[in-house]
């Protein structure tokens, strides 16, 4: 076994495969319930039409041997019994007894006639199973009459005394079993959910770890940043701020990590405007474009944080605000500049809300407003973070590109697939934006989700390595 995930022959991750499976599992658990409900009900409506009733006429009878001299002899009257019960199927497929009944009764076709003796004694049953109650009767009958008469060739003379007999049935013997349809169903319906989402696994494209995303991209991976469960009680739908004291503590070591490589890159390019976007939606873009706008101001960096996604704003709603006097407001002329700057908490910290949403958003975007706005800014903040939308999507992004240094591009972990990550990438490179790196967003440490110490261990090397200002050495 290797240091990471043994692999089968055919090379692939058993590991990952895994992780894969139970992933499409949890999303389709919706089929697996369609499925065993369809299997279900279409094998009930087999079984219900499908059902016959069968009934059956019995009667049981003592047997002696004719001789006089052996009749008294119990263990003569149970092995005739018995002799009887082995040799009645043969007496019966012989045709003799089979023509007699049929002759008798004027039928066509013989029902199940079967026998048979209770263990050692000389207590014999015969019956007679038929979709019809009357015919079995009489067909139980017509077998009584003619069976000592025929028998007596195989095991001589008896006498048979009949005990009791049940008469023309009324009620059949079997019933629709709705109970085996139904779990029937359920293991088929399980049977073909485990092969679809087998099959869904194995074709799936997306990023499931670094190694992955460094070979598919070829980008420096800048941040890791670990899913945090829970997240969907959250009213506001984001991740935990960095500036929130929530305990996600390898969330916020993450954060800072990503700020110390991010601000590195920045500074050793000369960089002050950096836009942050993603090849798909909710791959968590404004989670990495707040939380880096909070770290650096944190750091005591004047930091802007502009909402670019004009289409679908979220910073506002990400940091409990409302989204009011923003860009869009500003572009229209309805506000100054001064307006749209809002400050945060964090004195270092300014964020201009979208304002509102537009179809038209990268028309607006490329207005010479917004360009003359982000030149002012230049020179009041020390960064700016530029929210955009998804790069393989809209033309957002690539018509805000020309006022952006360098680009940060936010994968999330076995979301988007690699075509669509390659897209996203190429459509910013186009633009001749530089790309400084990307960061890996909501990661699960295991197959079965949990970053441990992996994190905070990480930001500890890395603090170490280039000191809390991003540079060579320790502090």
């Amino acid at each position: 076994m290797s240091e990471h995930t043994e692999k089968n022959m055919a090379g692939i991750d058993l590991g990952i495969l895994l992780g894969d499976l139970l992933r499409v599992g949890r999303r389709l658990v919706w089929l697996c319930v369609a499925l065993v409900v369809t299997f279900s009900a279409v094998l009930c409506l087999r079984e219900y039409r499908a059902y016959r009733p069968s009934y059956q006429a019995s009667a049981t009878f003592t047997v002696y041997v004719a001789n006089p001299l052996q009749s008294e002899v119990r263990s003569y009257n149970t092995a005739t019994a018995e002799q009887m019960a082995k040799t009645f199927p043969y007496i019966l497929t012989s045709g003799a007894l089979k023509d007699m009944v049929m002759r008798d009764l004027d039928i066509g076709f013989m029902p199940a006639v079967s026998a048979k003796v209770l263990n050692n004694t000389n207590i014999f049953t015969l019956s007679v199973t038929s979709g019809d109650p009357q015919l079995s009767y009489d067909v139980l009958n017509s077998v009584i009459e003619h069976y000592p008469s025929v028998a007596e060739f195989v095991v001589g003379p008896t006498i048979m005394n009949l005990l009791d007999e049940s008469g023309v049935p009324t009620a059949p013997i079997n019933s629709r079993s709705y109970g085996g349809a139904v779990k029937k169903g359920a293991v088929l319906g399980v049977a073909v959910w485990l092969m679809v989402l087998v099959v869904m696994a194995m074709l799936r494209s997306t990023v499931h770890n670094e190694e992955e995303l460094k070979r598919l991209t070829n980008l420096r991976c800048l941040g890791v940043l670990p899913a945090i469960k829970g997240l969907h009680k959250r009213p506001e739908g984001a991740y935990p701020l960095l500036s929130e004291k929530s305990g996600h503590f390898g969330f916020a070591e993450s954060v800072r990590l990503m700020r110390i490589r991010v601000e590195k890159e920045l500074r050793e390019q000369n960089m002050q405007v950096l836009l942050v976007s993603s090849a798909t939606p909710g791959e968590g873009k404004t989670t990495v474009a707040i939380n880096l706008a909070t770290a650096l101001a944190l750091k005591g960096k004047r930091t802007l944080l502009i909402d670019c996604d004009l289409r679908n704003p979220s910073v506002a709603k990400s940091l409990g605000k409302e989204n009011k006097c923003g860009l869009v407001d500003f572009l229209n002329g309805d506000i100054p500049a001064q307006k749209a700057l809002h400050q945060m908490e964090n004195p270092n910290l300014y964020v201009t809300f979208a304002g509102g949403s537009l179809d038209n958003a990268a028309e607006m975007l490329a207005r010479e407003e917004n360009k003359a706005f982000l030149a002012a800014c230049r020179e009041i903040f020390d960064y700016i973070i530029l929210d955009t939308p998804p790069s393989s999507l809209m033309a957002d992004a690539s018509e805000i590109a020309c006022v952006a240094d360098g680009a940060l591009m936010t994968i999330r972990q076995n979301y988007a697939s690699k075509a669509q990550i390659l897209e996203g990438v190429q459509l910013l490179s186009d633009s001749g934006l530089p790309l400084i790196g990307c960061v890996f967003n909501g990661v699960s440490g295991g197959v079965l989700g949990g970053y441990g110490g992996y994190y905070g261990q990480s930001y500890s090397r890395y603090y170490k390595d280039y000191g809390e200002n991003g540079e060579s050495g320790e502090v």
